[in-house]
């Protein structure tokens, strides 16, 4: 389903988790919500969506284990050399292999076509800020080869001083653990500024935004991804605005 979740940290009877997801599923933590009254969940579309799922992990589960009993009856047919009642078995497993690519690929060619047009609106321009070199490099690659206008800093300090002399960007990608200006303090002094009110913040750390004194809102991130930042999911947190975002919870 797209979920990643990150253990960060763990004790004899509690554990620190992080968790990403796609935009369209929604990840309820009592820690971002700060007393408000939850909104109320689409369970039939949740329900509906994971039951597709169930259904389909089922169904490539029986393939595969029907591809399993098939090789290994071949290899043992082969073995007491019954060729004739092999090549009968073999048959029975391409045929395996054939109904697999039916329907799974099938849904890798729906995928497929919705990667065939993934760059962004040219308009849309973001700041990477980013202390580790290959990651920012690696990263910036690729927002670039998906249609974002990207500019690099690496720290928070620098990022301030960008936003001093250069025009505001769309986006502000701001990693939280960085050794000049942390994440924290920079979303605070962001924040601040007239120029960044209309900047959306994404923030991303191996560690949930209760570890930072941070929360989601108008005086703290638009949206959060977790590390090991799955790519995908930013993009298409960035495509769904149509340069009209509306946060959503971690």
């Amino acid at each position: 389903m797209g979920i990643t979740v990150n253990v960060t940290r763990s004790s004899a009877r509690t554990a620190t988790i992080g968790i990403d997801a796609p935009p369209e599923i929604r990840i309820l933590r009592k820690e971002l919500f700060n007393g408000a009254v939850e909104k109320a969940i689409d369970f039939p579309s949740f329900e509906q969506a994971f039951g597709n799922v169930q259904r389909e992990v089922h169904q490539l589960r029986n393939h595969l284990n029907t591809l399993n009993l098939g090789l290994q009856l071949y290899r043992q047919q082969m073995n007491a050399g019954l060729k004739e009642a092999a090549d009968r078995t073999f048959s029975k497993v391409i045929h395996q292999l054939d109904c697999i690519e039916q329907h799974f690929g099938k849904r890798s060619e729906a995928i497929d076509a919705q990667m065939e047009n993934p760059n962004l609106q040219s308009s849309v321009k973001l700041l990477l800020v980013e202390d580790d070199p290959d990651q920012r490099e690696l990263l910036a690659g690729i927002l670039s080869m998906r249609g974002c206008v990207v500019d690099c800093v690496a720290s928070g300090n620098a990022a301030i001083s960008y936003l001093d002399t250069n025009e505001s960007p769309d986006y502000v990608l701001l990693d939280m653990q960085m050794a000049d200006g942390d994440g924290a303090s920079t979303i605070r002094q962001l924040r601040q500024c007239e120029a960044s009110k209309n900047i959306r913040i994404v923030a991303t750390s191996g560690k949930p935004p209760c570890d930072y004194g941070i929360a989601e809102g108008p005086n703290g991130f638009d949206r959060w991804f977790a590390k090991p930042l799955n790519t995908d999911g930013l993009l298409q947190y960035i495509q769904s605005d149509d340069n009209s975002i509306k946060p959503l919870a971690c």
